[in-house]
């Protein structure tokens, strides 16, 4: 399998990360090969909106490439989204839908390509993230890009503990990413559609008030509506940071998603901690939140 790099978002901050991601991947059996402009700096991000759009589409568009993914997340994934072209991206739903891989930031990339392709796409580690992964970060990274029957969503197997908010199951496509580009997508014309599926969500560096902030957001929009079920992932370094008086992180999902009546379950190991799943967004699921496990049903595999 050949494996595209691109960079959507942020830069190269330590090229020996890059390096050793690239290396991981080819020591799992891939070949590998960046985009041209993956190395460019631009500020924050890796390169200018024109090269980091045009990279990603380039990727897309070629035949011999068959999985893409992304170099890192960080900040600029929405203004790629803004400048691709939209000629090219409707041309590719003519070609074979690829594995496109990424988290964090990338989750407006992962919207785009559903909205505009309805390609199943991989929330799961990139390239820097391979950089140290851990046997269950790569076990796990095979398993939902070559399985082609169900596969459990593993808990952290440093603090296997997953919590059921709501007893219940529910089965449907999984959708989601990061709280917080999941927030800043209400409005535009990738906003994630809920209804009938499972959502996830993730996040880190974000303080309760503000994980409250975005969730109310979605909840104000009315984007829980008909949600079948809720998983929520890693939320790393997202407690108070401030002396006084604050509600916890488990506190807030208790108080703005236990009232929706929807089986939900806390604490698998999704988004920015030490041991990263990949779930195929798009893809059925099924959530047993009374027995604390999420299994995908469908292959993501295209």
């Amino acid at each position: 399998m050949r494996v595209g790099v691109v960079a959507p978002s942020g830069s190269t901050l330590e090229p020996s990360e890059t390096t050793r991601g690239i290396a991981a991947l080819k020591e799992m059996g891939f070949e590998v090969e960046l985009a041209a402009h993956t190395s460019d700096i631009y500020g924050h991000l890796s390169g200018n909106d024109a090269v980091r759009s045009s990279d990603l589409l380039t990727m897309l568009e070629r035949p011999d490439i068959d999985a893409i993914i992304c170099l890192r997340g960080g900040a600029g994934a929405m203004r790629t989204a803004l400048a691709l072209d939209p000629s090219r991206l409707n041309k590719l739903r003519e070609v074979q839908p690829k594995a496109f891989i990424g988290y964090s930031d990338i989750t407006v990339i992962h919207a785009v390509l559903a909205r505009a392709l309805g390609w199943v796409t991989f929330y799961g580690p990139m390239v820097i993230s391979l950089a140290h992964p851990t046997d269950y970060t790569l076990s796990a990274f095979r398993r939902a890009l070559m399985a082609t029957e169900a596969f459990p969503v593993e808990p952290d197997p440093d603090d296997p503990y997953v919590e059921t908010l709501v007893a219940g199951e529910a089965e449907g496509e999984l959708v989601g990413g990061c709280l917080t580009l999941l927030a800043t997508l209400v409005g535009s014309p990738w906003q994630p559609d809920l209804r009938g599926r499972i959502l996830f969500f993730e996040d880190v560096d974000e303080e309760p008030y503000a994980i409250e902030r975005y969730l109310s957001q979605l909840l104000a929009a009315g984007l829980f509506r008909g949600c079948a079920g809720i998983v929520i992932g890693e939320h790393v370094n997202c407690g108070p940071r401030r002396p006084g008086p604050t509600l916890g992180l488990e506190q807030v999902f208790r108080d703005l998603l236990k009232p929706l009546g929807v089986p939900t379950l806390y604490h698998l190991p999704i988004g920015h901690g030490r041991h990263i799943a990949t779930l195929p967004l798009g893809a059925r699921a099924r959530l047993d939140a009374t027995r604390g496990t999420l299994t995908v049903v469908e292959s993501g595999v295209v």
